[in-house]
């Protein structure tokens, strides 16, 4: 049951071999989102471009964290790649506003996944753990961990591996795509309220990460 736990909530990305847009869970569903808007042999030249920038991000920054050689470098790549047929402003504007689509998928899978008996339960039980893992240094993130105090948790992240890959590579205005994701799967963890108010891709101080127990 632990390791399901695991594999569920704490491992969230994709592996990071090539065509790693494709392979990554979230940044494929951007391939969906052009499929949608443009024709065939457009669609198709914008799939196989973001992939083929998101594998270069990547081959070049191969002792980069594994958040942004799984998120980062594929989000770069799709954008990269839109700006072929439109303006970088119009880029940024699909992927933000396909954000919540994605981010909606995968909060039913959490949802689903948090409806089987026992696990919500499990998961507060492990909820410190889990933010150790999901925002501790050995992952590239800086942050001013809470814990579990009763039916409430938090964390608040100063420094992002995601934000920081990106604007390495010189395209910072991403971050917020991933962030925006964030917003809506992270409500998705049945008996667990979620709230965030700031984050650091947006240009605040933190990331202000809190959860509250719903009681029965």
């Amino acid at each position: 049951m632990r390791r399901l736990l695991s594999e569920k909530v704490i491992v969230l990305f994709g592996d990071t071999m090539q065509n790693t847009v494709n392979k990554n869970k979230y940044a494929k569903e951007f391939l969906v989102m052009v499929r949608e808007h443009f024709s065939g042999d457009v669609a198709e030249d914008i799939c196989r471009m973001a992939n083929k920038y998101s594998d270069e991000y990547t081959n070049a920054h191969p002792d980069a964290y594994p958040s942004a050689l799984k998120v980062s470098y594929p989000f770069a790549g799709v954008y990269k790649a839109l700006q072929k047929y439109v303006s970088k402003e119009e880029a940024l504007q699909m992927m933000m506003d396909y954000a919540p689509v994605i981010g909606e998928k995968q909060r039913k899978a959490y949802w689903r996944f948090t409806s089987i008996p026992g696990i919500p339960s499990l998961l507060w039980a492990n909820f410190g753990k889990i933010m150790k893992v999901a925002g501790g240094e050995k992952a590239g993130y800086k942050s001013r961990i809470y814990g579990v105090n009763g039916n409430q948790a938090g964390m608040d992240v100063l420094s992002c591996p995601v934000v920081n890959a990106l604007v390495e590579i010189g395209m910072p205005e991403v971050a917020p795509v991933m962030c925006a994701i964030d917003q809506v799967y992270s409500t998705g963890y049945r008996g667990i309220k979620f709230r965030r108010t700031k984050s650091v891709a947006e240009g605040d101080d933190c990331c202000d990460y809190r959860y509250m127990r719903e009681k029965k």
